[in-house]
């Protein structure tokens, strides 16, 4: 029995703070339990209540900590906005040292994941030169988690730029480090014409993190829109039956667009779609 249960998916149902900035710790304790979450994503540097930020202090740290140990839930990402992809040495610098103190207050919430954004190319920059030179910060960045022996890893989004998958995978191919991976968001390859397939096969080995959401186009097309889940174009069935034969272990977590929803709200909602998603499917 304790073979079989190794070899099978365990997907977890997570909410980032990016849906309730307005929601304090106690308050996204209660979210969590009163709808069905088992961790969440706390975003830092856009002032949510939760309070956790860079500047926070080991004793606040320590006490947000034991409040999630003791109702059993789990930080299960810190969300930066770093990004390294600007061609200005001192910003890329600064983003670097930004993560490296990300990392000491992922480490202290117990968090394995920061998460981080390649960031928009550069126009009228080489492709291959930006991408070598966001490798070599992340590269300085997985060292130094290395070297501090962090339990806590840096993880690339499918985002901006690196919406497309090739690119992700050739900054993976430069940082040959167990402290960086990629967090899947599976609405933005799609934006760039990239089917969920491909972009599993090109990255599902380095995948530890998921973000899920639905969107549909306004009228004329040119813009996206929150919608509720399986009512746009993001095929999440198709999704989670690839992690479930590649047999992932995470998180699931429901990260909306926009900031102004109704977390009373969607949060139910995604839950109980995620949840039929997740559950295991009744023998024929």
């Amino acid at each position: 029995m304790a073979t079989m249960a190794a070899n099978t998916h365990n997907l977890k149902l997570c909410f980032s703070s990016w849906s309730c900035p307005e929601w304090t710790v106690a308050a996204i304790l209660d979210g969590m339990q009163t709808y069905g979450f088992q961790g969440v994503e706390l975003r830092i540097g856009k002032g949510h209540l939760h309070g956790v930020e860079l500047d926070s202090s080991p004793d606040y740290l320590a006490d947000v900590r034991k409040q999630f140990d003791e109702a059993n839930m789990a930080v299960a990402c810190i969300s930066s906005s770093f990004t390294f992809s600007s061609p200005d040495m001192l910003e890329r610098k600064k983003s670097i040292d930004s993560l490296k103190q990300a990392l000491r207050v992922s480490e202290a919430l117990g968090a394995p994941y920061v998460r981080i954004f390649g960031g928009d190319l550069p126009q009228n920059l080489e492709v291959a030169g930006v991408i070598d030179y966001v490798s070599e910060s992340l590269n300085e960045v997985a060292e130094h988690a290395e070297k501090e022996k962090s339990r806590s890893m840096v993880l690339l989004e499918t985002a901006g730029s690196f919406s497309h998958s090739r690119y992700v995978t050739e900054v993976m191919s430069q940082v040959y480090s167990p402290k960086l991976g990629v967090l899947w968001d599976v609405l933005h390859p799609l934006r760039v014409l990239e089917s969920v397939e491909v972009t599993y096969d090109e990255l599902g080995d380095h995948i530890r993190h998921i973000h899920v959401h639905d969107s549909a186009y306004n009228d004329d097309r040119t813009r996206l829109e929150f919608c509720a889940p399986g009512e746009g174009f993001v095929s999440l069935p198709r999704i989670a039956d690839l992690l479930k034969a590649g047999l992932f272990r995470g998180y699931l977590t429901f990260e909306p667009l926009k900031r102004d929803i109704d977390p009373d709200e969607a949060l139910p909602q995604y839950a109980n779609y995620l949840k039929s998603l997740v559950a295991p499917k009744p023998a024929k």
